[in-house]
Formats: C-alpha cells, structure tokens, sequence
C-alpha cells in the first residue's frame, strides 16, 4: 500500500524534530488502552507514524479484542496486551519495573504513549528505562472546548514534527477477513447485490445513556423494511441480546461477534446505523454509510469522522452534557425526542 510522502527531507527511517537526528527509527512501541471509539480516534496518528517510519517494526499495546482490528492489518505487526504480566508495574510511582519489559521497552527507538497525564507514572517510567523516544499525547481535549479528538490529537502530532497524511480514520481489512464475511452472509442467505444493499442496525452502546431506546429501534426497522424491502441485519451484544431479541423479531439478527468479526461484516453493506457508540465509529472508518444518532455528547468532540457520515440529533437546551451532568441526568431528552421518522429522513438522504 503506498501512502502519502513522509516529511522527512532524507530517508524517511530518520527522525523528524524534535527527535533525535543522530538515530534511526527502526521500532516503534504505541500503548493505547482506550475504548474501541477511542483507538478509532487515533488511527490518523497511527497513519502518520507508519507513513514517516515505513519500514519500522511497530508493537501495540492495549486491549487485544481491539488491536485485532489493526495488526496484520497495515498499522503494526505485534499486538500486547496491556494486562501482560509486569505491566502493571509501570504504572506505579518510583517503583521496581518489570525486568523483561524494561529491556523491550529500552529497545524501542520511538514509544508513543496516548493517555490522559504527560506527567503521570507511565510515562515517567517509560522514559527511565527507555534508551530512544517516548511521545506522550493527550487522549481527549480540555472539556468545554468544542475541539474534536482527531483535531486535538492532530495537533500534538504536528507539533512534534510529524506530517498528518489523512484526517479521517481507515481500517483495512485481509482477505481472511472478506472470506469470513462472505461465509457469514451467506449463511444469513444474503449475496451478491442484496449484500451491497443491506443495512445494519446496531442498538447498542458502551454507555446506557448514549443509547436510542429499544421500541424505536423496532419501529425504525420495521419502517425501514415497508420503505426499502432490503436485508436488515441487527448486531446484538451480550447487554442487549435477551430483550432485543423479542423487538426484532422477524428479522436477521447476529450476537457475540468479536469486533473484527463484526468489522468484516460491516464492510461492503449498504447503510450503517447506530448509536453514539465505538461501532459507528468503526463503520465510519470502514467506508460505510454511516447514520450515528447522538444524544448527550458533544458531536463536535465525539462524532465519527468519515466522507459518508450523518448524524440524527436533536438539541435540547441542556445539551451538550458535560461528564458529571451527564452521569445524573434522568431525562436524556435529547434522545428520547428523536423519532424513527427523523432517522429514516436522514436515511433517505443516502437513497
């Protein structure tokens, strides 16, 4: 795959400023331990650090159901679990490090840390042990600013020398993962052109309080069926599985894939809806048409980045949340005033 140039005026392996110009980037270590929205966010970053070092060795670091979605799959060739034994023991203050991953991470020329304190233990003790690099960027912008993550992060990257090759964030997918899809849908008895138009509801989020309530979901399906007639396909997961069963009767369901499972299955389908939930983000970074109703959260920080992205929202006049208002906010009117009509309008606006 060839990506945009490399900023580097030489050898794109040399290190741009403010790192040192006297060492080769030939390892690359990035620990993200965000949620799967989150790790979504940061993919531009990754773009960047795999387009100026291309023929670095790049290790991530996090939670394995979602760096699945990223190694062996242009971004990293090694995938860590965050939970690996010892690393606990970075994260504590002046403390003895894990012997084994001190020399891993000391042979790291770069290690790229996204986290929430510069100055926190982990960092710190990066840099105690490391013999190259170590970058720190804030996850997620001051509260209250109106910036989004992929803006804030670009940011800090920029400011580090770095070239930003892409704003929105791209997954890529192997041909193991097409082959299993393609098995999926066929026994779901969708193919060919019914699977490019077939639509994909995903009810669910990480967070209750982001989610469109269930009985709209079923009457938007139902809509969507006498309007289209194409293939609707409900992603349930273990949360919402026994109650969402019983709404979408009648209709193709699939329950407990893994997310690169459930990104195989979403690429190539017609439409994607979903909440305010790391899965839009996901369709959004797959290419998919993708409509994402929003409630509480601000969509100018949070909402997925994408060429083929919708959002249904409906301001209410304490909207947006801020974290703590959100957590003792019993009405959540701003969702429950959006109507299945309002989705399928914005639906319409991709037939």
């Amino acid at each position: 795959m060839k990506m945009p140039g490399s900023v580097c005026q030489e050898s794109p392996d040399r290190c741009l400023f403010p790192l040192r110009k006297d060492r080769p980037i030939r390892s690359v270590a990035v620990i993200h331990q965000g949620a799967l929205g989150d790790f979504i966010l940061s993919l531009p970053v990754l773009e960047g650090l795999r387009d100026t070092f291309p023929s670095a060795r790049v290790t991530l670091i996090g939670y394995p159901r979602i760096l699945e979605l990223a190694v062996d799959r242009f971004y990293a060739e090694e995938g860590v679990s965050v939970d690996r034994k010892g690393m606990a023991s970075f994260f504590m203050p002046g403390g003895p490090l894990d012997a084994s991953l001190s020399r891993d991470f000391g042979r790291m020329d770069l290690i790229a840390v996204f986290g929430k304190d510069p100055k926190g233990a982990l960092a710190e003790n990066l840099r105690r042990v490391s013999q190259g690099e170590v970058l720190y960027f804030e996850s997620f912008p001051p509260e209250g600013e109106g910036v989004h993550v992929i803006d804030h992060l670009a940011g800090q990257f920029v400011r580090n020398g770095f070239h930003m090759p892409n704003p929105f964030p791209r997954l890529f997918l192997s041909g193991l993962d097409r082959d299993w899809a393609n098995e999926f849908w066929g026994r779901k008895h969708v193919g060919g052109e019914e699977r490019s138009k077939a639509i994909v509801f995903h009810p669910g989020s990480g967070s209750v309080r982001k989610v469109w309530p269930l009985a709209k979901w079923s009457d938007l399906a139902r809509l969507v069926c006498r309007r289209y007639g194409r293939s609707i396909l409900v992603v349930l997961g273990p949360a919402e599985a026994p109650e969402a069963e019983k709404a979408f009767d009648g209709i193709k369901t699939a329950k407990d894939l893994s997310l690169l499972q459930l990104a195989s299955v979403l690429e190539g389908c017609g439409l994607f809806i979903g909440n305010d939930s790391g899965v839009s983000h996901m369709a959004a970074a797959l290419g998919v048409r993708t409509v994402a109703i929003f409630g509480p959260t601000d969509p100018k920080v949070w909402s997925p980045r994408g060429e083929k992205v919708h959002l249904v929202r409906k301001a209410s006049a304490c909207s947006p949340c801020s974290r703590e208002r959100l957590v003792r906010c019993e009405d959540l009117d701003c969702l429950k005033s959006i109507e299945p009509e309002d989705v399928l309008e914005c639906v319409e606006k991709w037939d």
